[in-house]
């Protein structure tokens, strides 16, 4: 099993790139805006897929500082790192176990505080870095018994009391659950007032599914007790509750702290779908500094066009910045349902550099995420990942 954050041989690769200007190529229609925007905030997402061999602490130091070293040099000015993917730890909690991800075992003991040490060598680098916590995931797949025994999942998953449920072969925290909403909030807390952390950050997890099912019995109890709002109004209200509480909890513990939501870029599907409110996300004060809806798709999608997408989002957004999700990891591949666009980003080998020359266009837009920094070590976009560090010179 490997044993913990990022990989050695990305590493290695990515001091290795280098950058080669590409030619300047126009995206299509210019945007309707009168002045370009400074994209101030380049962030780079790290998953808890890039585990190393790494015993020490030592060790996962000096390898993470070239890294975010590295980083730095090339223009981001953040990185956001996945240290809470399925109701665990990269860091010391009162609330979670520590990940299998981090040293193998499900709640075993830490070798060294991953998060510390990452904080750390930002810090050092000039980089800001955000803690990124997935909130409602419990597991990847169905098999309770694997959860380790401190995992309050586990507990209660055996009391029966509605706060876990397993969909679509993976478990989750119920959204409808005040107690799991409670400790969501808490385990939030903990890091902003543990770790010298600049933001929390959330992605596109919410609702698991559509299913009835998932909140049935709470959602009887609200109506019985004389609520009136629909499954989907009421679903979405659960969800408010908690952004709004982790909001709070991170101001109260640090004013500087930010906390932001990086939502799919289907707005309809984000409420209809997933019951991520993201217009009143969008629009009131309380609940998020920003929102960086993950744009994956090209210019070409019959679906969501780029450019139309980042427009619809730059005339949503008013009571919160706005950063733009780019998606490094479709470069080369075929976009299996895009429609017309389908060849795009195989066909294409500076997309990320158009799109980010194309939002530069766009005064709202503050800044962008790029998914993920494996590929930035990938040979096989290696043009691609040329023209990003470009744009960002």
């Amino acid at each position: 099993m490997k044993k913990v954050f990022l990989s050695l041989f990305c590493l290695v690769l990515l001091c290795g790139c280098t950058v080669n200007k590409p030619a300047q190529i126009e995206t299509t229609t210019a945007p309707d805006t009168a002045a370009a925007g400074e994209l101030t905030v380049r962030s780079v997402w790290i998953t808890y897929y890039f585990t190393g061999k790494y015993d020490t602490g030592g060790d996962f130091y000096s390898a993470v500082s070239k890294a975010f070293a590295q980083l730095q040099r090339r223009g981001f000015t953040a990185v956001t790192v996945q240290v809470h993917p399925c109701a665990d730890a990269f860091y010391q909690s009162k609330y979670f176990p520590v990940s299998v991800y981090c040293f193998g075992k499900a709640g075993g003991e830490l070798k060294y505080d991953p998060l510390e040490l990452l904080c750390k060598a930002a810090h050092e680098n000039q980089l800001k870095i955000e803690a990124w916590f997935n909130p409602y995931r419990v597991s990847q797949q169905d098999k309770i018994e694997k959860l380790s025994d401190d995992n309050m999942a586990k507990k209660w998953y055996k009391e029966k009391n509605g706060n876990v449920v397993i969909v679509n072969q993976k478990i989750y925290f119920n959204p409808a659950s005040k107690a799991v909403q409670k400790r969501i909030v808490a385990g939030v807390r903990e890091i902003v007032k543990n770790y010298p952390v600049d933001g929390i950050h959330f992605d596109d997890y919410f609702y698991p599914d559509t299913d009835k099912k998932i909140d049935a019995k709470q959602y009887a109890a609200y109506c019985a007790d004389g609520g009136n709002l629909s499954l989907g109004d009421w679903r979405r209200s659960r969800v408010n509750d908690l952004i709004r509480a982790v909001y709070k909890a991170v101001k109260e513990e640090n004013q500087s702290c930010t906390f932001g939501i990086s939502p799919a870029a289907g707005i309809a599907n984000d409420r209809d779908s997933l019951y991520a409110d993201v217009e009143t996300w969008a629009t009131k004060k309380g609940y998020c500094d920003y929102l960086c809806p993950q744009v994956y798709f090209g210019f070409l999608n019959d679906t969501l066009p780029f450019m139309k997408t980042v427009k619809d989002w730059r005339d949503l957004v008013t009571a919160c910045d706005l950063y733009i999700g780019l998606p490094l990891y479709k470069c080369g591949k075929a976009d299996a349902y895009a429609g017309r666009g389908k060849g795009e980003f195989r066909e294409n080998k500076n997309m990320i550099f158009r799109q980010i020359q194309f939002i530069r266009q766009i005064p709202a837009v503050k800044g962008f995420y790029v998914f993920s920094y494996g590929y930035l070590s990938d040979d096989s976009v290696g043009e691609e990942v040329s023209g990003l560090y470009s744009a960002m010179q």
